[in-house]
Parts: structure tokens; sequence; C-alpha cells
């Protein structure tokens, strides 16, 4: 699976004649990846995205691939001390919105707002190591 691009605070808008608005109009209608984006507000691998869902394995690898190439899933890393790392997936955006304008229709993502996550790497006892 290829690594997406952190997305930072803020928000992404596709429009018409974009790749993006499709796909996510697409992903939106499947049920699947709706249970998908439900569950991952907290980070999750796919297996664990495939139990909490109650969905197959194989078809969770396929949905979290999709929405991973998509701002709607990110990509993250958890990290093992014995170097057996996972990836894992939170949901890409907190709020969405559609506009319908003279241009054609707009679908603009707002990111989740990270900031609160850097204090947990100022805790003391905490090593990398």
């Amino acid at each position: 699976m290829k690594r997406s691009a952190p997305h930072t605070a803020g928000s992404i808008t596709a429009t018409e004649g974009d790749e993006t608005l499709d796909e996510a109009f697409d992903l939106l209608s499947d049920p699947d990846c709706r249970a998908i984006l439900r569950a991952a507000d907290t980070a999750m691998t796919t297996g664990e995205l495939a139990e909490t869902c109650d969905i197959a394995l194989s078809t969770a690898y396929r949905k979290v691939e999709r929405l991973s190439d998509t701002p709607l899933l990110v990509e993250g890393v958890r990290f093992d001390p014995g170097g057996d790392h996972a990836a894992e997936y939170t949901r890409g955006a907190s709020d969405a919105t559609i506009e319908f304008t003279d241009d054609g229709v707009s679908l603009t993502l707002e990111a989740p707002d990270t900031s609160d996550l850097a204090g947990g790497f100022d805790a003391t006892g905490v090593s990398a190591d």
C-alpha cells in the first residue's frame, strides 16, 4: 500500500473535473466504506477495522486501499518495539460540505485538528528507544 501524504488541519476542496470528487462520492455511497470511516476516529489497523466493522478482511483491505487514496482516510505507522510495525488508519476529514454553484458541485473536507497530538511527544519518561 502506498503511503499517503500527511494532511494538516485545514480544508481540501474537490471540484467538477477532479477525479477525487467522483471517487469520494463513490466511496461515501458504499456502506462498508462509511463504516470504516466511522470506526477510524482512532487509529486502527486494517484487521482491527475489519473486526470492528464486521466485514471480511479481504474486503477491508480493498476498501482501505481505495479510501487511503483520497483525503478521507490517512495512513500512519504503528511502531512496535520488536520491529513489527503496522500500517494504521485514521479518518482524514472531520467534516464535509457539498456546495452547488454555477460551475458545478464541489466537496470540501475539513481535516481534523491534530495540534493536541504534539503534546504526547513532550511526555517525561517516554523514550523512542
